[in-house]
């Protein structure tokens, strides 16, 4: 599309095309400035009588000031006009700025004498006059926040003075509801009605004095969200202000900066209702958590109850709810007043809400209560919350059967016993926790606190931790006392006696996790491969070795255990339990057995498991036949050796290594003719390959002799 020539004009059509595609134009309408207009609330600016601009040592009068407000109409050829107040955008010019100043929408008597305030062509013009006017009053309200802004489209009426409707006001003031919270504040806005009925808007500079009351405090600031450059009084409820109307809560004065005279005040429309307090509650902060209860439980200096996480001291939070205010914080309100009203002797509270434990040596429950009783909105709420001292009174242990298994924490271990006629003892770990004067326990087992000592190490030396428990060792027979404290303040001991008895085997049972446990197990793996067998010891007192193989390294297997296999050029066992293939099974699996001989007359043990070996290829090799099971198998199942009339499936597998390729190959296949025929040949391309990894040929390359 091409541009508008013609600035106004209607419209201009915009359209896009592809190819033979019709265009769909759109038409896009732009309003352009006709006009600009220059509005003043008054264009006569006189002396007030009595007054003088600060900082002139009473040389200079103070004269009016009066709002500019600037509007621009938009349209075009066509179009409705529409008026926009551009007062915040523009930037109004005076002829003469020592007859009349222009500062953040206020135009401002300076002498007398005529100026044109001006934004481009569009110009007002006003009139300064020596003919004195006098102050009458001064009416004043408080904006808040947002509310506030210039220009506004809300005419001056609504800070209920008269004056223009033509003009647009510099401020909305927020609507008459009160403030209603301790600290709720606004910017005090103020006119000064003069003795002509016109009126000016009144700024500190001009001697704006802000009068504190038993409700209000003000202060000079400058407010973000008046006027920039403008300082503005800021009032704010203070604490424990009372209720008052808004006639009487808050006061403007102008005060001539010359004479120090007043010479007009007024109340500021600001009224005060505080609602009294719906409720009070007490809790711990959540920062300083204490005990694990729903009483919060701290202990004293030094005890040992610190090392399980309790703590000296409580943070307490208080907080007061006020109707359409909501919860507000009183934790460290001077008005908030904390009374320990029993266990007095437990805890002290300090003015801010911080319960800490007194030292000495009794235990129990604190009450303290929370009032407000010098603040009449909260006079009538109160709260309460206990606080616990508490100490670690106890350690108590027990051991149980190591290396830990599902159930062993059930079965208490007193007595350290022979394994199986060896010269190993068995061992025990040890659980340890204490208790707490509010009736808690708390498991210590790993905690760095609890200690361990035995009166009779060569018995059972004093325990020391494995994966972070203590673990107690068996090394001859006797009695050991075994003790364990914690935090150097609580202890507990028991006799721990190693037997010259045996827990004898009372049951075998393999566990091995081989390449392949289902259907059946099979050993598959590169000739000459070993690995660790893996099964479980029952005995007599109860207590299992999940892995006696390789899970009890202080009571080796091959002490207490025979291992054996009925085809050793197949799969061999160590007398340790480690298993090697060396061949595969064609026809039945291996036989492996693990025994237990008799021990003190128990009864021998033993337990078989049948494995197949199925050698895996080397690198560079090939294998013929099933992975798992027989290599060669019947139709029915991968460990039924085939019978006559059954087809043999015969896979055939490539160890390529890492990082090879198979790309061109050709294989002779040998059979003894008299036991085997070919049925078919069949091939696929492996999911693991690409058409780019494997080139596959037909072409008569398998040769059957």
């Amino acid at each position: 599309a091409g541009p508008a020539t013609t600035a106004g004009a209607s419209a201009v059509g915009i359209g896009a095309s592809v190819g033979s595609l019709p265009a769909a134009p759109v038409a896009v309408r732009v309003w352009h400035p006709a006009s600009v207009t220059v509005a003043l609330g008054s264009s006569t600016l006189s002396r007030i009588g009595g007054a003088y601009a600060a900082g002139s040592s009473c040389s200079r009068p103070l004269y009016q000031n009066t709002p500019v407000a600037v509007s621009a109409t938009f349209g075009g050829s066509g179009l409705a006009p529409v008026t926009v107040d551009v007062t915040c955008l523009a930037t109004v010019a005076s002829s003469n700025s020592s007859v009349v100043s222009v500062a953040a929408g206020l135009a401002t008597g300076v002498a007398p004498g005529t100026a044109q305030l001006s934004v481009g062509s569009a110009a007002a013009s006003v009139t300064v006059v020596a003919t004195a006017v006098t102050p009458v009053c001064v009416s004043a309200a408080l904006v808040q926040g947002s509310a506030v802004f210039t220009p506004s489209t809300v005419p001056i009426q609504s800070l209920n003075v008269s004056g223009s409707t033509t003009v647009a006001a510099r401020y909305v003031k927020n609507d008459e509801a009160a403030l209603t919270a301790e600290g709720a504040d606004g910017s005090v806005v103020a006119f000064a009605r003069l003795s002509d009925g016109s009126y000016t808007e009144l700024l500190p500079s001009m001697g704006l004095l802000v009068v504190p009351s038993l409700e209000f405090e003000s202060v000079l600031n400058s407010s973000t969200v008046l006027p920039a450059n403008t300082n503005y009084f800021r009032a704010f409820v203070k604490s424990n202000a009372g209720n008052a109307a808004s006639t009487c809560a808050l006061s403007a004065r102008w005060v001539d900066s010359c004479s120090g005279a007043v010479l007009a005040a007024g109340p500021v429309g600001a009224a005060v209702e505080l609602p009294g307090a719906l409720s009070a509650s007490v809790s711990v902060s959540g920062s300083t958590p204490c005990g694990t209860g729903p009483v919060c439980s701290i202990t004293r200096v030094g005890d040992a109850a610190l090392q399980i996480g309790r703590r000296t001291s409580a943070q307490l939070a208080v907080s007061v709810t006020f109707p359409g205010q909501g919860a507000v914080d009183f934790t460290t309100d001077p008005r908030t007043v904390y009374r320990v009203v029993s266990g007095g002797g437990l805890v002290s509270v300090s003015a801010s809400g911080l319960v800490a434990a007194l030292s000495g040596t009794a235990t129990g429950a604190a009450l303290i209560n929370v009032t407000f009783p010098s603040y009449s909105r909260a006079a009538s709420v109160w709260a309460a919350i206990t606080v616990r001292v508490d100490v670690v009174t106890g350690v108590s242990w027990t051991a149980t059967p190591w290396p830990s298994y599902t159930g062993s924490t059930s079965q208490p271990v007193s007595v350290l016993r022979r394994i199986h006629c060896t010269d190993a003892f068995q061992r025990a770990v040890v659980a340890a926790s204490v208790s707490v004067s509010d009736g808690s326990t708390a498991d210590v087992s790993t905690n760095n606190f609890l200690t361990a000592a035995s009166d009779a190490v060569g018995v059972v030396p004093s325990p020391t931790r494995v994966s972070g428990r203590y673990v107690l060792v068996g090394v001859a027979t006797g009695t050991a006392n075994v003790a364990f404290s914690f935090g150097g303040s609580a202890r507990s001991a028991a006799a721990v006696s190693v037997s010259d008895s045996s827990a004898t085997v009372t049951a075998l049972s393999w566990t091995t996790a081989w390449q392949s446990v289902s259907p059946v197990n099979t050993f598959a793996a590169v000739a000459n491969s070993s690995m660790a067998t893996s099964l479980t010891a029952t005995f007599s007192d109860g207590t299992r070795f999940v892995d006696a193989v390789s899970g009890v390294a202080w009571a080796p297997a091959a002490s207490y255990l025979a291992f054996a296999s009925d085809d050793p050029s197949r799969i061999s066992l160590s007398s340790a339990g480690d298993a090697t293939i060396r061949a595969s099974s064609y026809r039945v699996p291996v036989a492996l057995t693990v025994s237990a001989a008799s021990c003190s007359g128990s009864p021998p043990v033993s337990q078989s498991s049948q494995v197949y070996a199925n050698l895996e290829p080397s690198v560079g090799d090939i294998d013929l036949g099933n992975r798992f099971g027989l290599p060669f198998s019947g139709s029915s199942s991968i460990a039924t050796a085939p019978v006559v009339g059954q087809l043999v499936s015969v896979p055939m597998r490539i160890n390529l290594g890492t990082g090879a390729y198979l790309t061109f190959t050709s294989f002779n296949l040998r059979y003894p003719s008299d036991w085997l025929r070919v049925h078919s040949i069949a091939y696929s391309l492996p999911a693991a390959y690409t058409a780019g990894n494997v080139n596959w040929c037909n072409n008569g390359t398998v040769g059957l002799v």
